[in-house]
């Protein structure tokens, strides 16, 4: 028969079934990455028990070739199976494409042609006796160059895969380090095994250490399949896009313990916590108990570093092959910006100072904000379903739906308009709405009414309407009622003074005098009860050109004007031009006009222009009363150029200062609104 077995022979035969079992286990989960490539490396181990098991039972030359085929066989297929391996299982796997592979092949596959033609030639060794004595069979072989270079080649693509997860467990810790340690355990211990034999001196000896040796690496294996879950919750080399993700991710058995984490679920646990893998999730994993489970998703909230994060979490069940649940994929989906956004935008209109309402296309309200509490003095929920018009002014009714109606179906059609809505209290508040049509917007559908209370505005609209009519009134009586008598007298005192004797005539002048001062007090009455009128209408208008108009208008003597501006206003051009007369008006009367310059420019820091003179100046005691009505140093002065000035710089709202010039002249600073003249607060 040519074959005995002894205990030995068993043994080895027992380690070989052991690791081919454990090539099984991992065949069974080839959806796995890296499985495969796992089992083939086995399935080597396997080999290399099984034929030196069979060469020591053998009592013929020919039986013992046959174990040193099937040994060799593991041998040469063990380097590239366990480079394959590596490659996969550090994410490494597409460094070699099936050119380099058929290459890498190349040399264990011609090597073990010769290994089976061994007996016709001696190309790797010259075998000189054959020993069948027990306990173990063996021969007197001495080995060639090329059997010492294979050897060379299979210890290089070893010990390179032993490097490249040394470098990777080191690199990922956590569940890999736990991983990595198993494996170099099952496989550095036969390669130490096998550096025994070579230091023996004698390969070809009866005892071999490093099947012997593979024993440790079925049990390692066995161990890291059976008790750490290796090839079922952590696949071997999962992919590096796992690991490199920012969100982090928690798998889980069905005992909820945790056995794998990412290092960006490391980073999200609480400092201190410790190796997570192996303990329980409810202990390490944030807020693990309150996942829903008929969902499998939940929000949650993670306090770190004194900030909130927050996190949309999915749990995926994961089964095996045959359906059976394995445990759980947790992955917390960081949101925190966009709660953020979404918060913000929520805040910015619950708490706007305008009504937000949304409306159906029949009118009824789907959604209002919570500012509608504060302005109408209703609770949201109440308003929810009702019709915007049932609370709309019925004199405005109409209107509205006429609004509605012709534009309801139209996407984007924007318009604005202002209704009378009751307040909670019964009072009627003017609203200003701009509406938009959204109904075709999945996110909106319906039509947005931006609401504004302007019911004050309207009241003080009204308020400064009776102002201005009342000024139209006094405006009439003094045009009218005083000129006319003013006329008559002054007309009579000119007659008297043609006829009157020359002893009269002093007194006739004084009358003629005081005649004129009222003709001017009139006038400037006027101007200034219509200086403070609000701008309704402006155009655009250059300084430079109204403050060169204005000095052509005003008596100024031998004073000179310099103009350093080319600035442009919207404004009223008459009643600016009036400003710049009273300015002039004001430098000329107060100041000698001899050497006296009246300079205007804009201002440096804000947007606006001065006036300012080389006169005398103003005291800074009496700055802020030169505005005042009726107030004036000049006996023949009214008093009222300046107010006028005042107001018709109100009326723009603008704001005017007095301060003083670079020469000690008075100086009259005017800041202007840059502010479109719609939105500019009216000014009484």
């Amino acid at each position: 028969m040519g074959f005995s077995p002894g205990m030995i022979t068993w043994a080895l035969f027992g380690i070989s079934g052991l690791n081919l079992g454990i090539a099984a286990v991992a065949v069974r989960r080839r959806e796995v990455r890296g499985a495969v490539a796992f089992s083939l490396v086995m399935i080597c181990v396997s080999l290399y028990s099984l034929g030196t098991g069979i060469r020591a039972g053998s009592t013929t030359l020919s039986l013992y070739q046959v174990g040193t085929v099937v040994k060799f066989a593991g041998i040469l297929g063990l380097g590239p199976t366990q480079l394959r391996f590596g490659l996969i299982y550090t994410g490494r796997e597409s460094v070699l494409t099936r050119r380099y592979w058929a290459l890498l092949l190349a040399w264990p596959v011609a090597t073990f042609a010769l290994i089976v033609t061994a007996p016709v030639h001696d190309l790797l060794w010259t075998v000189q006796g054959f020993s069948s004595s027990a306990p173990l069979a063996a021969v007197d072989r001495a080995n060639g160059p090329l059997f010492w270079l294979t050897l060379a080649y299979t210890y290089a693509l070893i010990l390179t895969t032993y490097s490249l997860l040394l470098v990777f467990g080191v690199r990922r810790g956590g569940r890999y380090r736990t991983q990595v340690l198993l494996m170099l355990s099952g496989g550095i211990i036969p390669v130490i095994g096998s550096f025994l034999l070579l230091y023996s001196g004698d390969l070809s000896a009866a005892f071999d250490p490093t099947a012997f040796a593979n024993t440790a690496t079925g049990v390692v294996f066995a161990v890291a399949l059976f008790r750490f879950g290796f090839l079922d919750l952590a696949p071997v080399a999962r992919h590096t896009l796992v690991d490199e993700m920012v969100d982090p991710v928690y798998v889980v058995d069905t005992d909820d313990r945790v056995v794998d984490v990412n290092v960006a679920g490391v980073e999200l646990l609480e400092e201190g916590a410790g190796e997570p893998v192996g303990r329980p999730a409810a202990e390490v994993v944030p807020l693990y108990d309150s996942f829903d489970e008929r969902t499998g998703d939940s929000d949650v909230t993670v306090e770190r570093d004194g900030s909130l994060r927050f996190f949309d979490i999915n749990r995926t069940p994961l089964t095996d092959r045959t359906g059976t649940a394995i445990g759980s994929l947790l992955i917390y989906r960081d949101v925190t910006e966009r709660h953020i956004t979404e918060k913000r935008f929520e805040r910015l209109i619950e708490r706007s100072s305008d009504v937000i309402a949304v409306i159906d296309e029949d009118g009824d309200i789907t959604h209002v904000s919570q500012s509608v509490e504060e302005i109408l003095g209703y609770v949201p929920t109440a308003l929810i379903g009702a019709n915007v018009i049932e609370n709309v002014h019925p004199n405005d009714r109409d209107e509205l739906s006429a609004e509605l109606s012709a534009h309801g179906t139209e996407y984007g059609y924007t318009s604005s308009y202002r209704v009378r809505f009751r307040h909670a209290d019964g009072e009627w508040r003017v609203l200003e709405v701009r509406a938009r049509n959204l109904l075709a917007d999945q996110f909106v559908e319906g039509i947005v009414l931006n609401s504004r209370d302007v019911t004050e505005k309207e009241r003080q609209k009204r308020k400064l309407e009776r102002q201005n009519e009342r000024l139209d009134q006094f405006a009439s009586i003094v045009s009218h009622d005083l000129r006319n008598p003013l006329n008559v007298a002054t007309g009579h005192v000119d007659m008297l003074d043609t006829d009157a004797r020359s002893e009269q005539g002093d007194s006739i002048e004084t009358v003629q005098r005081q005649l004129e001062r009222m003709e001017a007090i009139i006038s400037d009455a006027l101007t200034l009860a219509r200086s403070g009128e609000v701008i309704s209408e402006a155009t655009e208008v250059r300084l430079e050109d109204i403050a060169h108009t204005a000095w052509q208008n005003v008596d100024t003597a031998e004073a000179d004007l310099v103009v350093d501006t080319s600035l442009a206003l919207d404004a009223d051009r008459d009643r600016l031009l009036n400003v710049f007369e009273n300015l002039y008006r004001n430098s000329a009367e107060h100041n000698e006009t001899t050497g006296l310059t009246v300079r205007v420019g804009s201002l440096s820091e804000t947007f606006g222009f001065y006036v300012e003179d080389t006169g005398e100046g103003i005291p800074e005691d009496k700055r802020d009363r030169v505005l005042e009505q009726g107030y004036t140093t000049n006996r023949e002065g009214t008093g009222f150029g300046l107010a006028i000035v005042r107001d018709i710089v109100r009326a723009h709202g603008w704001r005017i200062a007095v301060s003083e010039s670079d020469e000690d002249g008075a100086r009259f600073e005017v800041e202007c609104s840059e502010v479109p003249l719609e939105e500019r607060p009216q000014t009484a």
